[in-house]
């Protein structure tokens, strides 16, 4: 078997590198592209030219093609879900946030959007909770997608099986680009307050060292009708709007992060390792995200049982105390 794989690879290195770059790579889709860079360094070294990425990466991001700092080969892979606590100050300029958002295979939003996170410009970014909105309060976006009315839960469940997303981070200064979006969606459910369907893109990551517990990169898309749905058995059908759609990094108690904590953890993820063999890669963001969740789980039942037997100790203590102070004020 090993002699068999040599002697394809010898062949492969007898071919000349503009043939194989021409002729062969560029019938390759991303991931069959990406897989093949993992097979050997020669190939590694031909896959990466980023004229072979270029046409494949504005057909699958289309908001991306205004943009000459991006990096193509960055972005298809997986990155790996780790990331440094202990690096530098995060990026004085402005990363790009390039997103499309999908359904059934058909774009139905995209916009690329600079954060600005320069201190003298925006000082309070870097210490405020972080979050980024694509669309205005009162902004919504029209889209062929039709709620049909009656069985509101299978609808939900469909809706989440035909959306994908993909949101890429361009950091122009150290030229590095990855795809933080799990790119299939991980859950929907309906929010109680204002109604709308909330579809969730949820990325896992871990601290390198161990030292922090993980935190997750989520993408939240809430999609709407002209008017909100009041009851999840409602008749009514109509059109589906998408009202908001916002990236944010929270922590296992489901806080939002700083600015600066977030900046962190997103250029961890740029500067990561990329899984080329993605195999299997959006159904395992959802394996990791179940399994965020059950900790998240484990960790609230935890603390609330922490709260109670401190609630239960105060309790015992102040019923010692009153049943002391009497016994002293009756048997004087």
């Amino acid at each position: 078997m090993a002699s068999v794989e040599c002697s394809i690879g010898d062949l492969i290195s007898k071919l000349h590198p503009d043939i194989i770059q021409t002729q062969i790579l560029t019938r390759l889709d991303g991931p069959t592209l990406a897989s093949t860079a993992s097979t050997s360094s020669y190939l590694q070294t031909l896959c990466y030219e980023q004229k072979l990425w270029r046409e494949i990466s504005t057909i699958t991001w289309p908001c991306i093609n205004d943009s000459r700092r991006s990096f193509f080969a960055d972005s298809y892979p997986f990155t790996e879900y780790t990331w440094e606590s202990e690096k530098q100050d995060p990026p004085t300029t402005g990363l790009i946030s390039a997103v499309d958002l999908y359904y059934r295979g058909e774009l139905i939003y995209s916009k690329l959007q600079e954060m600005e996170t320069e201190n003298g410009k925006a000082g309070w970014f870097l210490s405020a909770p972080f979050r980024v909105d694509l669309l205005d309060e009162k902004e919504s976006v029209q889209t062929q997608i039709l709620y049909p009315g009656g069985d509101y839960e299978a609808w939900v469940r469909n809706m989440e099986e035909s959306m994908e997303l993909n949101w890429i981070v361009i950091d122009p200064v150290k030229k590095r680009a990855a795809n933080i979006s799990s790119r299939k969606a991980v859950s929907a459910r309906r929010n109680w307050l204002t109604g709308d369907l909330e579809i969730r893109f949820s990325t896992v990551v871990a601290e390198a060292a161990g030292k922090k517990k993980p935190a997750e990169v989520a993408v939240v898309v809430s999609c709407g009708s002209a008017e909100t749905w009041k009851e999840l058995d409602e008749e009514v059908g109509g059109e589906v709007h998408v009202r908001d759609v916002r990236l944010q990094v929270e922590d296992i108690e489901g806080k939002c992060l700083k600015g600066r904590d977030s900046l962190v953890v997103l250029q961890g993820m740029l500067e990561g390792k990329r899984c080329c063999k993605d195999g299997g890669g959006e159904g395992r963001g959802k394996g990791r995200y179940e399994e965020y969740m059950e900790m998240k789980t484990h960790m609230r039942e935890k603390k609330e049982r922490r709260e109670k037997a401190q609630d239960t100790i105060c309790m015992i203590f102040g019923f010692s105390l009153f049943v002391l102070l009497w016994s002293f004020i009756l048997l004087r």
